[in-house]
């Protein structure tokens, strides 16, 4: 049986690599959670250096590419919540005890300024690096007890307030609106129990609600400010903060995210503000390759602490180190692998899994590098020389499961079938010296199958529709759909482990053998495909990376 459009599936899984490739870019209608995150918070501000007062010219936000690609943030929105006090507070419990508050709102969030990154032209936040907006990007240090030198800072708010001197080297960021003309700066409160939340939004007309008939008053009354709405489906990162007030603490009733967007709070640890203190982000570990990845468990009071000497563009060194576990590569080459969280493992091996092109019609083999850091809870095939490697696990990531619709992991207990899935064809992974790739399962009675059938395996499965099991037979040569009794693996497989050159009986002209999967096989394309010599003499293609 021959191989179903191999060099068509060749050439989609090497433009299908997950590895990050030079050049490699998230765009911002394509940035979600977890790709950029509100890293540090400067809300608290500091006391004058000389004489007596507060210095709040100094506060900035820090933004940080917590992932291993670059990523574009033109257009994204930075929004700051409301911080009014409890009487007219938009605060989640409040919202969620009181049904026509909740539905007049409609799932939005009350802000009191909105901020957009300019869209003018692209700019980038590398991976593992990080950018600041600020209301001064000037050095702070000789003004400030504890001041920070902003001069390097990506962007600016060109307040009109005097009180905080501009650089005319660093851009501009737009403000799109504010409670009040004159607060045209990052109105980062921090007095009495009032809110310096943050949210970050994707760069859609839909994401901020600006128009008059839509802006609503404080909670509970008719005049005075106004405040925005912003649509949090389409955020990003948010984090609740509260001010530590001072002979009165932290009131946690004055959260103004749901679990959803934040399940805890940010805050300062000393009571009262102007004490210099920056909530910023753990770092949660360190790749192989040096990239930092920090704390984004979606619960602020895990994810932050402060500090009064943690600089901008700074973290701590590994706080949270990872959980390791060995795994062990079988003589085939090739493990079914769960991880049980965000993972990264050596060079030496990668992971691989399968999707389905939109039309259902073929099968693309996606490949993750060892050293990738794996955001996801999914199946994959593991494959590397036989051997025990380690695989390291972060206490800190959450997990996201990786679009895989035609690789499943199926738990006994919950397995049905009924619908179109009662149509579909199941393969069942195997992998032994003759066959590397997925077998079909037999239907039971009426044509079906049952939960008994997939019992006592590993329990991982192809499961594909008819329309693709139809074109594959044909492309196959099968006279039906259920002669199409198995699919080869057509992803990496893990390399030739030994070298014998001999001559050919008919020519006498060299040819070289490996060693792989038990089989002698002969190198036919460098790197893709491999003609195995069997004991009858017959020779079998097979693909490898």
């Amino acid at each position: 049986m021959k191989l179903f459009t191999q060099i068509k599936m060749l050439a989609l899984m090497a433009g299908a690599m997950m590895t990050t490739d030079a050049g490699a870019v998230i765009t911002p209608n394509k940035v979600s959670s977890g790709d950029l995150l509100i890293s540090k918070v400067f809300y608290a501000a500091s006391k004058k250096a000389a004489g007596s007062g507060n210095y709040v010219a100094g506060q900035y936000v820090e933004l940080y590419n917590n992932r291993d690609e670059a990523v574009e943030v033109q257009g994204l929105y930075l929004a700051l919540l409301e911080s009014e006090s409890a009487a007219s507070a938009y605060t989640q419990a409040v919202i969620e005890e009181n049904a026509d508050l909740k539905a007049a709102l409609g799932g939005k969030i009350v802000v009191k300024q909105i901020f957009q990154i300019p869209d003018d032209q692209t700019y980038t936040i590398e991976a593992g690096k990080s950018m600041i907006i600020c209301n001064s990007a000037t050095d702070h240090t000789a003004g400030a007890v504890t001041g920070h030198d902003l001069s390097g800072a990506d962007f600016e708010v060109k307040t009109t307030n005097t009180n905080y001197p501009h650089n005319d080297a660093v851009p501009a960021m737009k403000l799109i609106y504010t409670m009040t003309p004159t607060l045209d700066f990052m109105n980062l409160s921090y007095t009495g129990t009032g809110s310096a939340s943050v949210m970050l939004l994707k760069n859609n007309a839909a994401a901020v609600v600006t128009a008059e008939e839509s802006l609503v008053y404080g909670r509970g009354k008719t005049t005075g400010n106004k405040f925005a709405l912003v649509n949090p489906y389409y955020a990003i990162d948010a984090v609740d903060i509260l001010g530590n007030v001072k002979n009165k603490g932290v009131d946690a009733t004055m959260k103004r995210l749901g679990d959803t967007y934040d399940q805890g709070y940010a805050s300062t640890t000393a009571e009262g503000g102007y004490n210099g203190e920056t909530v910023y982000r753990k770092t949660a570990f360190v790749t192989p390759a040096g990239r930092r990845v920090l704390y984004d468990t979606n619960n602020s009071t895990v994810d932050f602490q402060s500090s009064t000497t943690i600089q901008p563009r700074a973290y701590d060194e590994e706080l949270a180190g990872v959980t390791e576990q060995e795994v062990t590569i079988p003589e085939s080459g090739f493990l079914v692998f769960r991880p049980e969280k965000s993972c990264f493992g050596e060079s030496a091996i990668s992971f691989n899994y399968i999707t389905t092109n939109a039309k259902n019609t073929n099968l693309t083999y996606n490949i993750y590098g060892g050293t990738d850091e794996l955001l996801a809870k999914s199946v994959f095939i593991l494959t590397g020389q036989p051997g025990t490697y380690k695989v390291y696990y972060s206490e800190a990531q959450p997990s996201k499961k990786i679009p895989s619709n035609a690789l499943t992991w199926s738990e006994v207990d919950a397995l049905e079938f009924s619908g179109s899935q009662k149509s579909r064809a199941i393969y069942k992974w195997v992998c032994t010296p003759e066959k590397v790739g997925f077998e079909r399962v037999a239907k039971t009675t009426e044509g079906l199958y049952n939960k008994a059938t997939f019992s006592g395996d590993d329990r991982l499965y192809l499961y594909l529709t008819t329309a693709m099991v139809d074109a594959f037979s044909a492309e196959n040569g099968a006279a039906s759909a259920e002669e199409f009794t198995f699919i080869k693996w057509c992803g990496p497989m893990p390399e030739p482990t030994a070298v014998q050159t001999v001559k050919t009986a008919a020519n006498s002209q060299s040819v070289t053998f490996y060693t792989l999967d038990g089989q002698q096989v002969r190198m036919l394309m460098p790197g893709k495909i491999y003609i195995s010599r069997q004991a009858d003499g017959t020779a079998t293609k097979f693909y490898s990376k």
